[in-house]
């Protein structure tokens, strides 16, 4: 049995059986299952898994930003300081979202508003949480900036969206999530449409802001490199529920689910140049519009016997500070 840890005064964000589902004309998506996990104050936690597996809606859920009519959190608790974000009013919602807890998302061409200047929409965040006057809030959207590292940051306020390169705009993003020192940042792909060369300096900018300024970060992503790089614990989602958890060291030198190994096989390993078509996991991911019995991942499974197919596993512990949810973990670990 998994041994949850207490919300104790490390303890900034404890997520509790969180269930999401979106409901179609005639079919309802269980998009979460019932997921638990917690973020630690100035931590950085990676989730980890394939397109589809809820890493997303997770976010979405904390920070209530799932579309109202065809998604909604029916069950389970997001604790923030000990209240339930669930239960606060959107009033109340919008004063933590972008002061508290902040998101970074995949493409900032499309969060970043194309008629208004960079600047004006970071000294809006500001202004919008702290009163601060519109010359103060400019000072610190310039001041953000230069944080992140924007060339001439002087000039650079004052441009649109469309007037700066892809890696410029996702260093505004951050610059805009960190302009009121949020205790949480979520960063939801944050390097996806950027190229290789881009994407390890805003990793980099990630972790420095973060060791500088003390914010917990969580790190969303499908690249178990990013996780590698970046993280002190992740967590491994498959179908909507989580199926590992571990410190990063630990992962990576004893994973103990199979879909967990199988990511880590489909890592191209630089090290060896040029090799064979990398291995891939057999099957698909199951649909989520209707129930599953048993292990969502046995159908794919080299190590599934016949209670994989039958009885659900529970998230349990196979070693301190790492648990999985696989009826023959400690096999899977040793193989």
């Amino acid at each position: 049995m998994l041994m949850r840890e207490s919300a104790g005064d490390d303890v900034l964000l404890d997520v509790r059986d969180l269930e999401t589902h979106f409901f179609g004309e005639d079919s309802v998506t269980r998009a979460l299952g019932g997921i638990s996990f917690q973020v630690k104050k100035g931590e950085t936690l990676g989730i980890v898994g394939e397109s589809g597996c809820g890493k997303s809606v997770t976010a979405l859920s904390i920070l209530r930003l799932l579309p109202k009519l065809t998604a909604k959190t029916v069950g389970g608790e997001i604790r923030f300081h000990g209240s339930d974000l669930l239960r606060l009013s959107e009033r109340e919602m919008r004063k933590i979202r972008g002061d508290q807890i902040a998101m970074i998302f995949q493409e900032p061409m499309t969060s970043l508003n194309p008629v208004y200047t960079v600047g004006r929409q970071i000294a809006e965040a500001v202004q919008i949480h702290t009163k601060a006057s519109r010359p103060v809030a400019m000072e610190k959207a310039e001041e953000m900036l230069r944080l992140v590292r924007i060339a001439d940051p002087e000039r650079r306020v004052s441009n649109y969206p469309h007037e700066m390169s892809g890696g410029m705009r996702q260093r505004a993003m951050i610059a805009m999530a960190l302009a009121c020192s949020p205790e949480l940042l979520i960063a939801d792909e944050p390097t996806t449409a950027l190229d290789v060369t881009i994407q390890a300096q805003i990793l980099r900018l990630i972790v420095d802001l973060k060791e500088r300024t003390g914010t917990a970060v969580m790190f969303i992503t499908h690249d178990l490199g990013v996780v590698a790089e970046t993280c002190q614990r992740v967590i491994v989602m498959y179908a909507g529920r989580i199926v590992e958890q571990a410190n990063v060291i630990d992962l990576f030198a004893r994973p103990a689910h199979p879909y967990t190994q199988g990511l880590m096989r489909s890592v191209p390993d630089r090290r060896r140049g040029r090799q064979r078509r990398l291995p891939e996991i057999p099957g698909i991911v199951p649909s989520l519009r209707e129930p599953i019995v048993g292990c969502s991942f046995a159908p794919r499974c080299p190590f599934a016997i016949d209670i994989c197919r039958d009885k659900t596993p529970a998230l349990r512990d196979v070693g301190s500070s790492h648990a999985a949810a696989c009826w023959r973990a400690e096999e899977v670990m040793g193989a």
